[in-house]
């Protein structure tokens, strides 16, 4: 028996591990080869018949709705996901945290990402296939998923680097704030005005997350969607706002390549999704998860977001600029 600890745990807490380890010999029928410490509260267990995860959920309710969606994809035929398995009849609980068994997808030796462009439109396929499945699942989830909450989203991420500009302005240009905090509030005023874009169009299960470290690439080659933590029901705009949103940077914000990719070539021609663009989503949630964190002192993580703000500012700049244009002739 190997049990492998990583530097995920900072107080090193390798009793959690063993107990972790009595208990699933405890609801596991399979002798347990390996434990590792993949990410914080994620674990790799290895048995002699099969390998799986286990992953912490906040609540039993969360757990059984994710248990439940998976399995309602796999029926309706979309297989780009990883299923639950129950080994036991009682859930396992450590220290009053609640942990769900999911296949183990064995991984391509190259990590995914959304640097190519062929990868990129594979993303978007499989995200068209799984609307395609959620879409007949809307009825069903209806009384258990939220419905997405994108633009209250966006106003408590926009109040909340407001809130924290005293701070950032020791790292960033005050003109600079200023431009973000403008074009945030520019979009948030168009979204209230045209939210019934949002909200009135044919209603699927978002993902809510569409990062590119939500696909995984299969040894088999095949790409997987995982980790549907954010689920919610609404059109599937919303996910590709935000799927527009992580690959902008990669295409140097260009509103050329941008409406050449077929998925959004409808969707910029109509106001509430261009403006919803135009909101610099992304270096929000970084600077306040920053901050809240407490990671000022971490230079390495600074140094990096400073970067992330700055490198590509006068092209997403731009980028902004033309959408205001556009939204402007569309008045």
């Amino acid at each position: 028996m190997k049990v492998v600890t990583m530097e995920i745990n900072k107080k090193g807490d390798d009793y959690f591990f063993y107990r972790l380890l009595s208990l699933l010999k405890k609801q596991i029928p399979y002798t347990i080869k390996d434990i590792i410490s993949i990410q914080a509260d994620v674990y790799l267990i290895k048995t002699d018949h099969l390998w799986f995860i286990i992953k912490k959920y906040s609540s039993y309710q969360k757990l059984k709705i994710q248990e439940a969606f998976t399995n309602s994809l796999l029926k309706e035929g979309f297989t780009r996901t990883y299923r639950f398995y129950l080994f036991h009849e009682e859930p396992i609980i450590l220290d009053r945290q609640i942990f769900g068994c999911i296949e183990y997808i064995d991984p391509h030796n190259q990590v995914f990402s959304y640097d190519s462009k062929a990868n990129r439109m594979e993303a978007l396929h499989v995200l068209n296939t799984y609307y395609e499945t959620t879409a007949k699942l809307v009825d069903r989830y209806k009384h258990i998923l939220p419905n997405h909450q994108m633009i209250e989203k966006w106003q408590a991420r926009s109040a909340q680097f407001k809130s924290n500009t005293s701070i950032v302005c020791y790292y960033l240009d005050e003109q600079l704030i200023n431009t973000l905090t403008y074009w945030a509030d520019w979009s948030l005023e168009y979204l209230q005005k045209e939210r019934h874009f949002f909200e009135h169009d044919e209603s699927v299960i978002l993902h809510g997350d569409v990062a590119h470290h939500n696909f995984l690439r299969g040894k088999n080659e095949l790409l997987y969607l995982i980790d549907f933590d954010l689920i919610s029901i609404g059109p599937k705009s919303v996910d590709y706002v935000q799927f527009a949103n992580r690959i902008l940077p990669l295409i140097n914000w260009s509103f050329y390549h941008l409406e050449k990719i077929a998925v959004f070539q409808p969707l910029i021609k109509n106001k509430s999704f261009l403006t919803a663009l135009a909101f610099p989503s992304d270096l929000f949630r970084e600077w306040n998860r920053l901050i809240r964190q407490n990671n000022q002192t971490n230079t390495r993580m600074v140094h990096h977001l400073i970067k992330l703000t700055t490198n590509q500012f006068s092209k997403r700049r731009k980028f902004i600029q033309k959408i205001m244009k556009t939204v402007e002739k569309m008045e």
